[in-house]
């Protein structure tokens, strides 16, 4: 059971005047993290934001203590033999935020581990299957290792394949300049399709030589370009064609892959992009002026016209078109449920309230940049 002991205190989030909050652009996390039984405190717990490099440590007194900006975060609080806690919250105000912690021992119960002298023969095969659909199939992914494959543990079940590790994951991606620490509780491959629920925390590392240091922030800036935060946050913007990216509603998708309303647009003799909308017509005011609710029927087809589509991409989707590739990306993303909440960087509170299909679904950890980032000049 995830349970937070001290609540947020939102009430006071909102009696912050707005004058303070644009003087101030960052908040304050501190606490403590105890065991839920001894309600003794803990040492060495990781406490950070998912998909960022904003986290700590508690000390031998169970403390932590770091900044972050204002807007949707999603707190992670984990601890190798206790259970993870994830907690999305919206922090509205600069100031400081008191949060205290109990994680429950993860007990492993009689019939769930099962020893064996015999390796176990198709772990290798399974290794080789989860590296493919979890770093993706982008010239990113030949440069990203997992430093320690051992501690995955695989069942296969209907056809799927499951994978969970009791320790994190740890990665370094040498194309991107990122050593990345990914706490996976599930991830799940069912044929092409893929789900999983994990975190990740990001380190930057320090380039040795000028050239490197450019390669890396090359890469960066094309694995942020048509990503799903640069869409989101031009939609928050209302930049979104300034950006590049054309946008259609549509009830079905059809196979992905296909591209029928931007066919249409494209065979349109006046006034192009005029069968494209403008998705800021989806988003409704939120609790404050810097959130906005995000709530549309079917799916939102997104047409990122800047970068052509990778080769490794047309192969990928060989069931879905010939395999040639074609100048521009092709996307989609619906809702999984009620509408999403976007901070004013074009934050998701929920970071799985939204579904990705396409181009989106395609690059994945090995093109994954921490939320925080942007290229240079913007």
């Amino acid at each position: 059971m995830r349970r937070l002991l001290f609540v947020f205190l939102v009430p006071f989030l909102f009696s912050v005047p707005e004058t303070e909050a644009q003087q101030i652009a960052r908040a304050r996390l501190e606490g403590t993290v105890l065991d839920m039984m001894s309600g003794q405190p803990l040492e060495g717990v990781h406490v950070f934001v998912s998909r960022s490099e904003i986290g700590s440590v508690t000390n031998e007194s169970g403390r932590f203590i770091f900044n972050l900006p204002l807007g949707a975060h999603r707190l992670v609080v984990s601890r190798i033999g206790h259970k993870t806690q994830t907690h999305d919250v919206m922090i509205r105000a600069p100031r400081a935020y008191l949060l205290d912690f109990d994680l429950e021992e993860d007990v492993m119960q009689l019939g769930e581990l099962t020893v064996s002298d015999e390796p176990d023969p198709d772990w290798p095969v399974h290794l080789e299957s989860f590296t493919e659909f979890f770093l993706g199939a982008t010239d990113n992914a030949e440069h990203v290792e997992i430093l320690n494959p051992e501690i995955l543990d695989f069942a296969e079940n209907d056809g799927m394949l499951f994978a969970t590790a009791a320790e994190p994951l740890m990665l370094i991606n040498r194309a991107l300049g990122y050593r990345v620490e990914h706490h996976l509780h599930q991830f799940i491959v069912d044929g092409d399709e893929t789900w999983q629920d994990g975190e990740s925390f990001f380190i930057e590392m320090t380039p040795t030589t000028e050239k490197e240091a450019k390669d890396w922030e090359k890469n960066r800036k094309m694995a942020f370009n048509g990503s799903a935060n640069h869409f989101f946050e031009s939609l928050m913007d209302n930049r979104t064609r300034q950006e590049g990216f054309l946008v259609y509603q549509t009830q079905e998708p059809g196979e992905v892959g296909r591209s029928d309303e931007y066919r249409r647009n494209s065979a349109a003799p006046l006034m192009r992009p005029q069968f494209a909308v403008n998705p800021t017509v989806y988003l409704t005011d939120g609790s404050t002026d810097n959130e906005k609710i995000m709530g549309f029927p079917g799916y939102l087809h997104i047409v990122y016209t800047r970068e052509e589509e990778d080769r490794a991409y047309a192969e990928w989707q060989r069931l879905y078109h010939s395999g040639e590739t074609r100048d521009v990306q092709h996307s989609w993303i619906s809702l999984s449920g009620a509408p999403a909440t976007l901070d004013a960087e074009g934050n998701v509170l929920d970071p799985y309230s939204v579904r990705y299909y396409g181009y989106m679904s395609f690059e994945r950890i090995a093109d994954t940049l921490p939320k925080e980032y942007r290229p240079e000049g913007r």
